[in-house]
Parts: structure tokens; sequence; C-alpha cells
């Protein structure tokens, strides 16, 4: 059964990249906006792994991390933070409760073998 992966990031182009790139290798890709939108669908759509930009509109990527990981039904859930800020990016990490992070520019062979340890 292919694995199911939720992007959420508020740059249009990243998220049909990394669509592209999750797809060509097998994955179902779902996509959002924004971090209230990371909240909602992780909830309805409970998928195997969520890539979550860090700054975004409405509820930034940090908080809507937080936010999943305290539920129940979705802390088990890895999350992989996805930021152009190295400024303080571990801590970040920790507050978000995050498995893993991407610094963008990303290589999309480290995005894949960091989802690949994650969700193998």
């Amino acid at each position: 059964m292919n694995k199911k992966i939720l992007v959420v990031d508020d740059e249009a182009d990243i998220l049909k990249e990394i669509s592209f790139i999750l797809q060509k290798h097998g994955f179902i890709v779902f996509t959002g906006i924004n971090g209230q939108e990371a909240i909602d669908l992780a909830e309805k759509l409970k998928p195997d792994l969520i890539i979550l930009d860090v700054f975004m509109p409405c509820v930034s990527g940090t908080e809507a991390g937080k936010i999943i990981k305290q539920r129940d039904s979705l802390k088990n859930i890895p999350i992989i933070l996805l930021t152009a800020s190295i400024d303080n990016i571990e801590k970040t990490k920790d507050e978000c409760m995050a498995d893993d992070y991407v610094l963008k520019p990303f290589d999309y062979q480290e995005l894949l073998k960091k989802i690949d340890k994650l969700i193998k």
C-alpha cells in the first residue's frame, strides 16, 4: 500500500515540486497552504508523514506541529519541518515536537532519505 504524505507550505511552487517528486516515488500526496489546514487535514487523512513549513499564515508550522503532536490520534505521525531559516532550527524542531527538518533550498535526495527513515 502506498504511503500518504501531507505537504503543507504557503509557497505554491514548493508544493508543486515536492508533490511531483513524492508522487514520482510512489507516495500519495495531499497538500495544504497554512498551519490550520495542516491540523485539519492531518485529522481527516491520518497521513503516514507530514512535511510542514515553519513560517505560514493563520497558524505557524511550529504551532501546528505542536497541536498535531499533542493529539492522541495524531501524535505518532512523523513530522519533517521545512524551513529557510537556520536560526535556532534545533530549538524550533524541539518546540514543534518534529522528528526531523530539511533546510530550504533542499536536496530531494536528502528529503527522500529522511522520509524513508521515518516511515519504513
